[in-house]
């Protein structure tokens, strides 16, 4: 599917790529607020008194909020405009900043991190369709391919950002100058975005209900679930990350953290590879498959304590690299799998809970394993089930697209 078609039919057109650019840097913004919280965790404990309950609801509401409403953010930015709800996305993100830098206790902490877990949906689930008004159809694919990198891109600066801002500046001062970023990008997206996309002149606003049932087909669905097996290989590894290096390796923490910060960058390169790939008209399902089985073989790799540390993290940071190629793909498939041009949002929100959900499940599948066996030798088996499993509907999202041609 096309969504560029008045594009497609200007010679004149070109890809807006301030517009472009701007857009997919507002989701690495929104996910430097993911980022930003573990490694302040310990200071919050200690001047908030928070238990270690109340902290793991810090860290992991985003993933609940994405769960939950992702594909209504979705839904409701075909419904509503992509670039209306992106800004209104902002301003709960901007004032969640400055709420969790002025609290006093875990509620107040708490409602800050459910706003701004709001706020951080409404902007990735929209972001697609919002740029791809933007892009001439030739580039679409290269830049939803990129796009997939926004995640790891955020975080890793937040991971070699936090540790000196919280000594500048502390965990106050880390809200408050995340809330005054969100502002500048916001105004950024909104002068960026300010000319309509020519691309969507002429598609019409979906019925709200109708967007919702995107929950009831089955491309959209597969692709979503496609993408938690993903999403769990990843932050799992990234995850779990410190605690293995610490644990298996007895490493130091500022050198866990510099090893982790690069092993989640890599990430976002194999999300470039991955959308040069398509663009030159590489199989999307082939390339993920292929992903996939690489990933495996990584893992097994990773987590042998019989090979040097050298050749352990070698595969680490492979595996990352590799893996995120699949996101490049699944996201150029949004596009594609998604009923109408109307209905990429629904699609791209549905495909935020299943990453979310993959998000959760993911670090505690590999950390039971780990606990009941005793051994990090277990760890390779979440990973690689996730990876067979990913392969499985993957063959499934093919054939879809290819009986809707």
């Amino acid at each position: 599917m096309v969504l560029d078609t008045a594009h497609a039919a200007d010679p004149t057109a070109r890809t807006n790529w301030f517009a472009v650019s701007m857009v997919v840097m507002a989701s690495v913004i929104a996910a430097f607020q993911i980022g930003k919280a573990p490694a302040a965790l310990p200071l919050m404990q200690a001047e908030l008194g928070l238990s270690l309950n109340e902290s793991v609801w810090i860290i992991s509401i985003f993933n609940l909020m994405g769960i939950v409403i992702g594909m209504f953010a979705g839904a409701l930015g075909d419904r509503l405009g992509h670039r209306r709800l992106i800004l209104s996305g902002f301003v709960a993100m901007a004032a969640a900043s400055f709420l969790g830098a002025g609290a006093d206790g875990f509620a107040q902490l708490l409602a800050s991190r459910v706003l701004e877990g709001f706020g951080f949906v409404v902007v990735v689930a929209v972001a697609p369709p919002l740029f791809l008004r933007f892009a001439l159809p030739r580039h679409q694919r290269l830049i939803l391919g990129v796009y997939g990198g926004y995640w790891p891109a955020g975080v890793a600066v937040m991971i070699l950002v936090t540790p000196l801002m919280l000594d500048a500046v502390g965990w106050r001062g880390l809200w408050t100058v995340n809330g005054v970023l969100v502002i500048v990008m916001m105004a950024l997206v909104a002068f960026a975005t300010r000319v309509r996309g020519r691309d969507t002149a002429n598609v019409s606003p979906p019925p709200f209900g109708e967007a919702l049932r995107t929950f009831t087909r089955s491309g959209p669905l597969v692709l979503a679930f496609t993408f938690a097996t993903y999403s769990s290989i990843h932050v799992s590894v990234v995850a779990l990350l410190p605690t293995f290096y610490v644990e298996a390796e007895s490493l130091g923490l500022e050198r866990v953290a510099l090893l982790t910060a690069f092993v989640t960058a890599v990430n976002v390169v194999g999300n470039i590879l991955g959308g040069i790939a398509i663009h030159q008209g590489v199989a999307r399902w082939k390339l993920v498959i292929g992903t996939f089985v690489l990933i495996a073989l990584s893992a097994t790799l990773m987590y042998d304590d019989g090979l040097t540390f050298a050749v352990r993290l070698a595969a680490a940071i492979f595996l990352s690299f590799i893996a995120g190629v699949i996101p490049a793909c699944l996201f150029a498939t949004a596009a594609v799998v998604a009923r109408t041009a109307a209905l990429v949002g629904a699609t791209t929100g549905l495909m935020m809970q299943g990453s979310q959900l993959g998000q959760l499940v993911g670090p505690v599948a590999m950390a039971k394993a780990v606990t009941w066996t005793g051994t990090w030798d277990a760890a390779p088996f979440t990973l690689v089930a996730a990876a067979i499993g990913g392969s499985i509907l993957m063959v499934w999202v093919a054939r879809i697209e290819h009986r809707s041609r």
